[in-house]
């Protein structure tokens, strides 16, 4: 099972998130700034007066006991009122004399600064050495910056080690990010054994969070019978929180177990709803999944010409199954003009992308010369690749014999 990396992306407040693929690993960065999060807003020109008045930060404590004092409040403001005005550079600086004094939100937010300004240059070596001051210092958040930023600078055992460290200790904390990546590196067995049993529960705790990439992650686990989860009833249920929640994979895999009647009843009128949905947000296996469905008229009345157009869509969302439906659309003439030489480069796009099934159409118009030049040697080659992965897929049956 492919995991997901997943990020979030910068703003003021802690709402705000969007995803990227990357490795096997899902964790995600928080990139919230949460200065003035526990305090009413003021007006621009108040923090301007309020700031001035403050005597100067070289002379007057800013911070007792990790919290700011009324100095420490007014140049905390200051540096807000910079940070919307979108002067980073500003910021930083009003801000550093309350990271250095010890105040825990201000290092997080210099951490967050270095990782993602426009305007002062990114240092994440330096964004980790605040991530972990924040941390030490009790700011929960900071640990899931600290994970994720030892991954990415070093990929040696301690540094992974301490990651997951990090991770967990946000996740006692009630991260709920953290809980997602703790469980992460503990089913990849990544800086440490392997614990699927721990991995599961924090896994299990960011799902029932709210946390749509382990709602996604659970159902998926359930539905394939990963990390000793075997549950088809709990698979629907978690995939259709992320479903709700927007998630098109999640989508996709429900309609799927809809299609196969896994987890509950079979209801192909209902899959289809989900595949459509998922194909207007960018799934290009739904959409090759929705052209079967008008194809043979399963969940929807039967139309060649919509199935012609999502096998299209397929293609251009890179699902290269959808390459051999087109093919066979153009080999029997459905939905679009016959023209088996077409079908032929469909077929070899799909083959070319590691779509055996193209392999195995091609081998047999190569036998038997249908709409190509009969090639006994080249369609044998073509019929070995395919049953590399198809060893009972006819590869040898004319296609006008085979296909309907």
């Amino acid at each position: 099972m492919k995991l997901r990396m997943h990020h979030r992306t910068r703003c003021l407040y802690k709402t705000a998130r969007s995803s990227a693929r990357s490795l096997g690993l899902a964790c995600v960065v928080s990139a919230s700034l949460l200065s003035a999060c526990q305090t009413p807003p003021i007006s621009d020109d108040a923090a301007s007066q309020s700031a001035t008045k403050a005597a100067s930060p070289s002379t007057t404590l800013l911070v007792i006991d990790g919290k700011l004092t009324p100095a420490g409040t007014a140049i905390r403001d200051q540096g807000l009122v910079y940070y919307k005005r979108h002067q980073d550079a500003a910021t930083f600086h009003a801000w550093l004399p309350l990271a250095e004094a010890g105040h825990a939100e201000s290092q997080f937010n210099l951490g967050v600064l270095l990782q993602n300004s426009k305007e002062i240059p990114n240092d994440e070596t330096a964004a980790l050495g605040w991530h972990e001051k924040a941390a030490a210092r009790g700011y929960s958040e900071s640990n899931c910056h600290v994970g994720n930023l030892l991954r990415k600078l070093s990929r040696d055992s301690q540094s992974l080690a301490r990651a997951r460290n990090a991770y967990l200790r946000g996740a006692d904390m009630g991260e709920t990010i953290c809980m997602h990546n703790a469980a992460a590196v503990l089913l990849a067995g990544e800086g440490g054994p392997r614990d699927a049993a721990t991995g599961t529960m924090w896994l299990g705790k960011a799902a029932e969070a709210g946390l749509t990439e382990s709602q996604l992650m659970l159902g998926n686990a359930h539905l394939h019978g990963n990390y000793g989860l075997n549950d088809h009833v709990k698979a629907r249920y978690w995939l259709g929180k992320a479903a709700d929640a927007g998630d098109m994979h999640a989508m996709h895999n429900l309609a799927v177990m809809h299609d196969e009647g896994l987890g509950g009843p079979k209801n192909v009128a209902a899959a289809a709803v989900l595949y459509r949905m998922a194909v207007d947000a960018g799934q290009g296996q739904s959409a090759n999944n929705l052209g079967l469905f008008y194809r043979s008229g399963s969940g929807v009345k039967r139309d060649d010409a919509q199935a012609f157009a999502l096998f299209t869509r397929a293609v251009e969302l890179q699902n290269f199954d959808g390459s051999v439906n087109l093919g066979d659309m153009h080999f029997l003439g459905r939905g679009t003009k016959r023209d088996r030489a077409t079908a032929a480069e469909h077929y070899r796009r799909a083959a070319d992308n590691g779509v055996a099934w193209g392999d195995c159409r091609l081998a047999a118009m190569l036998r038997h010369g249908e709409g190509v030049k009969r090639d006994l040697k080249a369609a044998a080659a073509a019929e070995a690749k395919a049953q590399i992965t198809l060893p009972k897929a006819d590869c040898k049956t004319a296609l006008s014999k085979l296909l309907k």
